[in-house]
């Protein structure tokens, strides 16, 4: 029942004199499902998420299925697990906060099956949830009225990924991703001076399947690679159900109900990606469309439009034959511009980000702890939106276990 005019009017300082607002994770979470997240793996991260031409000898790349047999040999095994930490500031034109948060990234498992088969199971969150913002709106000849909007919840993704071989240049791949979680959003009204308060909620529950499929082609020249890759995922419809309650000022229930079944509904989308790899270094590419006009939100009376995402990315893979430790660590960098799916205050609120990242060898360089730096902001300060700038710092340890390796023991 948050209609798109309160939420935009939540968002500026125009209207409403706000006398307290926290946010947990980010304003723009009131919106659906909240903060939509990508299924990157640590590689990814750190080139702008780019990764559907990207074919890596010893990384994941969860971008796109069909990379899964890249992976050479003889590693037959890869674990990846890691953290993040997030400083996020939230600026108007005339306030200015700040809060931090973190929590696990990823957590993945690749495997071998065959010289032409090979998958990944992965556990990574799909969106997330995190506000709570009070606000007092000041009507004429009236007590004010004191509003409560707060959201919570997470959405996950547990997904099996499986890519094949066709040819030595042509390879195949899907995800079929087991989505699960729980949102909860309410609206508390509470006249000054009055002993009672009318909250109403909203919960997603999810409990959804959702298929994606990838191609990747590549055309050998020289020592060199041109890698051409094709993502596809046809969106998908969650449903939850809204719930309305009465409450006095002691927090007791006067009366509740439930109202209607809510859906959401997601967009397909279609994305291609070009890299050109050599010995050395990996240049890659990615452009990424999403149909965000045919998506819809019940309750909410947003307006959607289509979006386009571009992103860039450099590895330097390191030398395996330095004679130093550094000489043997990867390096990456990537950066990403994207359109935001809602027009706020017929306002576009531009969305981009950079990263950076090493990959540092360990266990005799079979394994490796992966440093990432991430930089993003959305939205913009005029017309009295929000401007949100985040700072993401991740550690990603990957475990890497091969045939053939003959382990000593003292």
């Amino acid at each position: 029942m948050i209609k798109a005019l309160l939420i935009t009017l939540l968002l500026t300082t125009g209207v409403w004199t706000a006398h307290a607002q926290q946010v947990y994770s980010s304003p723009y979470s009131v919106y659906g499902l909240g903060m939509i997240n990508r299924r990157v793996a640590t590689l990814n991260r750190s080139i702008g998420g780019t990764g559907i031409g990207v074919q890596d000898d010893y990384s994941l790349n969860p971008v796109n299925p069909a990379s899964y047999g890249s992976i050479v040999s003889p590693v037959s095994h890869i674990y990846e697990m890691g953290l993040y930490i997030e400083a996020n500031t939230y600026q108007t034109k005339n306030l200015s906060e700040s809060k931090s948060t973190g929590s696990i990234t990823n957590l993945n498992y690749w495997f071998k099956f065959s010289k032409w088969w090979a998958a990944t199971a992965g556990l990574t969150p799909y969106s997330n949830v995190g506000y709570k913002i009070t606000a007092t709106r000041q009507l004429a000849a009236a007590p004010d009225v004191g509003y409560t909007y707060e959201g919570s919840g997470n959405i996950n993704q547990l997904y099996l990924g499986n890519g094949f071989t066709i040819t030595p240049n042509l390879s195949v791949g899907f995800h079929l991703a087991y989505l699960f979680g729980n949102i909860t959003k309410s609206e508390t009204i509470a006249p000054n001076g009055e002993s009672s308060a009318l909250t109403y909620s909203n919960q997603v529950v999810a409990r959804k399947l959702d298929l994606d499929v990838g191609l990747q082609y590549k055309i050998n020249f020289g020592k060199r690679s041109l890698i051409i890759g094709l993502v596809a995922d046809d969106g998908m419809t969650l449903h939850g159900k809204q719930e309305g309650a009465l409450y006095d000022a002691a927090a007791d229930t006067l009366d509740s109900g439930t109202g209607d079944r809510l859906t959401y509904t997601l967009p397909a989308s279609l994305g291609g990606g070009l890299s050109l790899r050599s010995k050395r270094s990996t240049i890659a590419a990615d452009l990424v469309f999403e149909n965000w006009s045919n998506a819809k939100y019940d309750k909410q009376d947003l307006v959607f439009q289509d979006t386009w995402r571009f992103s860039a990315g450099y590895i330097y893979h390191g030398n395996p034959n330095a004679e130093n430790y550094f000489g043997l660590a990867s390096l990456r960098a990537g950066f990403y511009v994207q359109d935001y799916a809602l027009k706020l205050s017929g306002q576009n609120l531009p969305v981009w980000g950079l990263s950076g990242g090493i990959s540092l060898p360990v266990f005799d360089g079979r394994s490796a702890v992966n440093l990432t730096y991430n930089y993003d902001r959305l939205g913009t300060t005029e017309r009295n939106l929000v401007l949100q700038k985040s700072q993401k710092f991740m550690i990603d340890l990957v475990i890497r276990d091969m045939w053939g390796i003959k382990r000593k023991f003292d």
